[in-house]
């Protein structure tokens, strides 16, 4: 029944903009990057910064702490806004699947799209590297794509948020408005040790402390928050979906 549902999933939104514009909001960054890396090629040489690691450390500065958690978030609501669009949200309620399976269906198959994308960015990231003549080792090649798929991992956390928000509001703009607000302050994170806090802050937490930083932060409290903002979500998620009037 659940892989009938993420088949039914996909094929709802293959002709939709959902999967082209998270595609290229997920790899743009890394390209864009990439291009302005090359255009000061010599720049960075003379400062012998021209490294893989260099460039993985701008990319990850920029999409760990605003695209990956703004894009996620925009996959996740526009995943619903397009049933209420479509007024197809009634139809699906009067499947015989139960409003559980179904939104449980929408939370695991945008959960596996983020990560695909993950996937995507994480290729890419090594393709620019190859391109700009870095060069690569295996510890490099290990930690650096370790660290991107731990960042969307973590940033499933957001699904459950972004996907409740809409059912909430049963529109794209106040979620996204909402997801905007709680982003921006992500770039706080080396200046405020309870960081963690913010559900869209803690998964750069996690992953800059797995990448060495942040030691003022104990690990045990953004593994802690992440699993129980995870529970939260999800909880009233379901909760709030299945006695809701979504008609």
């Amino acid at each position: 029944n659940m892989i009938n549902l993420l088949q039914s999933e996909y094929k709802k939104y293959k002709n939709t903009y959902i999967y082209s514009l998270g595609l290229l909001g997920m790899i743009s960054p890394v390209i864009l990057i990439a291009i302005g890396t090359f255009m000061v090629r010599d720049d960075l040489i003379a400062q012998g910064i021209y490294t893989w690691h260099s460039f993985y450390g701008r990319l990850v500065a920029f999409f760990v702490y605003l695209i990956g958690p703004l894009l996620t978030s925009f996959i996740a609501i526009s995943a619903v806004t397009h049933e209420y669009q479509s007024h197809t949200m009634g139809n699906i309620l009067t499947t015989p699947y139960s409003r559980l399976k179904i939104i449980l269906g929408k939370l695991g198959y945008v959960s596996l799209l983020v990560i695909g994308f993950y996937v995507c960015v994480a290729l890419t990231n090594i393709l620019c590297a190859i391109i700009l003549g870095f060069t690569i080792t295996s510890t490099e090649l290990i930690d650096h794509t370790s660290y991107l798929l731990l960042a969307g991992v973590t940033t499933l956390v957001i699904v459950p948020l972004a996907l409740l928000l809409t059912v909430v509001f049963r529109s794209f703009i106040p979620p996204m408005i909402i997801s905007v607000a709680g982003t921006i302050p992500n770039f706080a994170v080396y200046h405020w040790d309870k960081c963690y806090l913010s559900p869209w802050g803690v998964p750069e937490v996690i992953v800059l402390k797995a990448a060495g930083y942040l030691n003022n932060i104990d690990t045990v409290y953004p593994l802690t928050f992440i699993l129980v903002y995870a529970a939260l979500f999800t909880t009233a998620l379901l909760i709030y979906f299945h006695y809701s009037d979504q008609y």
